[in-house]
């Protein structure tokens, strides 16, 4: 199984235990806090140093320090020669290890988390959000979305929302957004396709139409 972080609501921390985190803070009374329990495993940050304007890959691993050295020593070169070299160095959210990692759902309970172990299907814990339109709104669209939702966490005011939800995907499984307001009104589709992520948008009329002429109805007659 594969992580992927679409959302930058989501963050890892230790305290008061282990777990990804997402508070969301729209005025007084109009929050909502969610987590997602991380038992034994250390999510991964990745560092990625990159020259000429993203084109060239200088470094990209989870060792901070040698990302920093490689920086030093790509800018120092181009300084000693006289030219102008810069190179950036970014930071991905904490994600977990691809493949030693599991989600279970504890029977006496029933609290979702993560636990270390093997799993080698060719699956995605998907974290991603969407952002409601201005003095409207957002929600997950149940027609389009077809993995497992794990958590939601969504809150807003009149003037601006969000809701930021952690999805299981089987290859060929998605999920949609709609997203609506004074000048919104639209759909964000993202499937798995067993590799990547692929994100599709459409107007909301067009996902309509799409839909009916996708769903064909069940008994027909043929022209």
């Amino acid at each position: 199984m594969k992580h992927i972080m679409l959302s930058s609501a989501w963050e890892f921390g230790t305290e008061p235990f282990p777990a990804y985190r997402c508070n969301l803070v729209y005025g007084r009374n109009k929050r909502d806090r969610e987590f997602l329990p991380v038992k034994d495993v250390t999510p991964i940050t990745t560092y990625t140093v990159t020259a000429d304007y993203g084109r060239i890959t200088l470094y990209s691993g989870s060792d901070k320090s040698k990302a920093e050295e490689v920086k030093a020593n790509y800018e120092a070169e181009k300084k000693e020669k006289g030219e102008y070299g810069y190179a950036e160095l970014r930071m991905s959210s904490p994600t977990l290890p691809e493949n030693r990692f599991r989600v279970i759902k504890t029977k006496e309970k029933g609290t979702i988390l993560v636990v270390p172990g093997n799993d080698d299907t060719n699956r995605c814990l998907l974290f991603v959000g969407c952002a409601g339109g201005f003095r409207g709104g957002e929600s997950v669209l149940q027609d389009g979305t077809t993995g497992t939702i794990l958590k939601t966490c969504s809150a807003g005011n009149a003037c601006e929302s969000s809701t930021e939800v952690i999805v299981l995907l089987e290859p060929g499984r998605s999920i949609a957004f709609h997203t609506y307001g004074r000048h919104t009104n639209e759909v964000y589709l993202y499937t798995w396709n067993g590799a990547e992520v692929e994100k599709k948008h459409f107007s909301k009329s067009e996902w309509d139409n799409r839909n009916a002429i996708t769903n064909e109805p069940e008994e027909a007659e043929v022209l």
